[in-house]
């Protein structure tokens, strides 16, 4: 009788790691990797750029209901209102291939419909998301004034859409401008697969 000699479980597994890219394994604490990314209109944007100061990455993408569930209920941009010394940045890591790309141009006028007034920018490449291990739309970074990763994960407790509890971008940004450590200092992401 033939036995296969790897079960079915471990060969899907495995085909869904060769087809996605690597992912960093990035932990809180490191520094966290540097980039240089085009805007919206073109303009270069680096993260070295803001030196010194708190940085919040959120990765985005308009076609994910998730990421478009958190724009209409404005969950990212009052949470940038509520600490406006912070630098917010949006990254758009979907591969122009696929088909939840959507055009700088479009995503401008989104971006414009949403009340989003940060910087979105555009990582065609996955390069950016892939040194983070960005895993979702939305997939929260807070980098603190030294450059290092205080908080990764998920925007808050409410995978479901409802009842959030806890927004812990904003725990953690209120704890660091507090001079301590966000705790949770991680979560798991949730929303959309990034379409590398």
């Amino acid at each position: 009788m033939f036995r296969p000699r790897f079960s079915v479980v471990a060969l899907v597994v495995a085909l869904v790691a060769c087809a996605n890219p690597s992912l960093a394994e990035l932990a809180v604490g490191q520094t966290a990797p540097g980039f240089e990314l085009q805007d919206l209109d073109g303009q270069t944007v680096s993260l070295a750029g803001f030196e010194g100061k708190t940085v919040v990455l959120e990765w985005i993408n308009p076609n994910c209901p998730v990421s478009r569930r958190h724009a209409d209920a404005k969950t990212m941009t009052t949470t940038a209102a509520k600490h406006p010394e912070v630098v917010w940045l949006a990254i758009n890591s979907t591969n122009p291939k696929s088909g939840d790309y959507v055009e700088p141009a479009a995503h401008k006028g989104y971006a414009a419909s949403k009340g989003i007034t940060y910087d979105v920018l555009y990582d065609p490449s996955g390069a950016v998301g892939q040194a983070y291990g960005a895993r979702t739309t939305p997939h929260m970074y807070v980098i603190d004034s030294e450059g290092k990763l205080a908080y990764m994960g998920a925007i808050d407790d409410a995978p479901r859409g409802s009842g959030a509890r806890v927004n812990y971008v904003d725990s953690a940004l209120t704890a660091l401008a507090a001079g301590k450590s966000p705790e949770p200092s991680s979560t798991r992401p949730y929303g959309c697969s990034v379409k590398y």
